[in-house]
């Protein structure tokens, strides 16, 4: 796996295992919500029929401070128990917007490593199949061994959206996506 789907799948383990508790919609007034997506720097789409089938937690940011410009969104869905992921979420910004990086050189010669931590435009990854709905183009990325699922990306009105789920098929995933407004 290369190194950057590699720091992606980390990352992701990571925010699925977080002891921060997020906050659960039936939590939040659908008043705090909107102010949300008032204070994100970005178009923030959702799925229509959200709460219908699915209980929806707001990962990141949290704590959730709509006084300051939101710039990164980070939403998971579970099944209406709770109790199973069913696929997140993630959005920002996709022009304009900085990524830190953290590059690591290992000297085995020596036995040292260097880390620069530094900070780039988002680009968008194109690897993947091409999917096309609604006249957008997004690339899908299959997980292995035959898990369902993977992560479907595209931009939408200005808005980077990165869909992942183990639960969900690629079929369902574009059903998602073609929902979103």
């Amino acid at each position: 796996m290369c190194g950057k789907k590699m720091l992606k799948v980390i990352f992701i383990f990571s925010l699925l295992v977080a002891t921060a508790s997020p906050i659960a919609l039936d939590s939040v007034s659908q008043t705090k919500f909107e102010q949300v997506k008032k204070s994100t720097d970005f178009k923030l789409l959702l799925p229509r029929d959200y709460t219908q089938k699915w209980k929806l937690e707001i990962k990141e940011p949290y704590p959730v401070d709509a006084t300051s410009p939101i710039t990164r969104v980070r939403l998971h869905y579970f099944d209406k128990s709770g109790q199973t992921y069913m696929f997140g979420i993630e959005q920002h910004k996709a022009f304009g917007y900085k990524i830190k990086t953290e590059k690591t050189v290992l000297d085995v010669r020596n036995k040292t490593s260097t880390t620069v931590i530094g900070e780039e435009e988002f680009k968008f990854d194109t690897h993947g199949e091409t999917v096309i709905f609604k006249g957008i183009e997004a690339r899908f990325v299959p997980w292995a061994n035959h898990i369902p699922g993977g992560f479907l990306r595209w931009v939408q009105d200005g808005t980077y959206i990165e869909i992942d789920s183990n639960q969900l098929s690629k079929t369902e995933m574009i059903e998602v996506a073609i929902s979103m407004n």
